[in-house]
Parts: structure tokens; C-alpha cells; sequence
């Protein structure tokens, strides 16, 4: 009898160390709008969940064309049957600093020397009654000024 306890549990420690070293990382991005004006605001949103203890930072895109106006970050822990899932939100809301089409990078978790990777992408951004404003740093440049060239 002891014997067969012995195996039971040497199997069931095999099976949840076998379990751990295939910790899953689910990388999730959205937009709610792929096409805006000048005068809309952008909210994207970064989930992420795994069964490990804890979640690595993602390196999330620059936001090229964009100005981040908030961003905001919200975890949580859940136990069900033994098991334990570990859950993060990023929240970006962006405002359109040019027009045209512009690209949002996919954000990247590395773990375990592998990298995984949300979806990528394109929003179309069309003039509204405002301009769009430059990212800190930019200078804008003056309708009333065109370009000189000397000869």
C-alpha cells in the first residue's frame, strides 16, 4: 500500500512540474476605433494573462503619431481549483498628433527566453476641425509659412 501511495504521488509531482514548465502567457492588444478624426481620442488596451505567479513587463510601442493623454494599469489574481491565474490591463487613451495612416506596434512580453507578441495596427486618421497637436518636443510648423529656397 505504501508503495502505491509513493507512485501516485511521485506521478502527480511529475505531472505538475511537467504542467509548470508549459506556462502559458496570453498577449492580447485592441483599439476601439481603426479609423478616427483629429478631433477623436484612441483607447487601446493591452491583456495579459498566464498561470505563473506573476507577469513580466511589456515593452509596449512609442505611439508614433500619437500623444498618450492617460494611460492606466489594473491587475488581478484568481484561484479555481487549485489552479491560479495572474491577469494585467494596460489602458492607453491617444490623441492623433498628424493625419494619414499610422501604424501601432504590436507590444512584446518576453519570458522564459521566448517572446510573444499582441497584434499589430493600422489606424486611418482624418482631418476634424481641429489639427492635430505634435508630440512634446516637436515644433509645429505654420500654415502661413512655406518653405524658401534660395538659388
Amino acid at each position: 500500500m505504501l508503495r502505491i501511495k509513493r507512485a501516485i504521488f511521485i506521478i502527480a509531482l511529475t505531472c505538475i512540474l511537467h504542467l509548470s514548465a508549459y506556462a502559458e502567457i496570453v498577449i492580447k492588444a485592441e483599439v476601439d476605433k481603426k479609423s478616427i478624426t483629429t478631433d477623436e481620442v484612441l483607447t487601446y488596451k493591452l491583456v495579459i494573462s498566464t498561470d505563473e505567479k506573476s507577469i513580466p513587463a511589456p515593452q509596449v510601442p512609442k505611439f508614433e503619431g500619437f500623444n498618450i493623454l492617460s494611460s492606466a494599469q489594473t491587475s488581478q489574481i484568481q484561484f479555481a481549483r487549485g489552479i491560479q491565474n495572474v491577469g494585467a490591463v494596460f489602458v492607453f487613451v491617444l490623441a492623433p498628433a498628424a493625419v494619414g495612416k499610422l501604424k501601432i506596434d504590436p507590444s512584446v512580453i518576453k519570458f522564459n527566453n521566448k517572446a510573444y507578441a499582441s497584434e499589430a495596427f493600422e489606424i486611418e486618421v482624418t482631418p476634424g476641425k481641429r489639427k492635430p497637436q505634435p508630440k512634446q518636443g516637436e515644433k509645429p510648423i505654420p500654415e502661413s509659412e512655406e518653405p524658401q529656397y534660395t538659388l
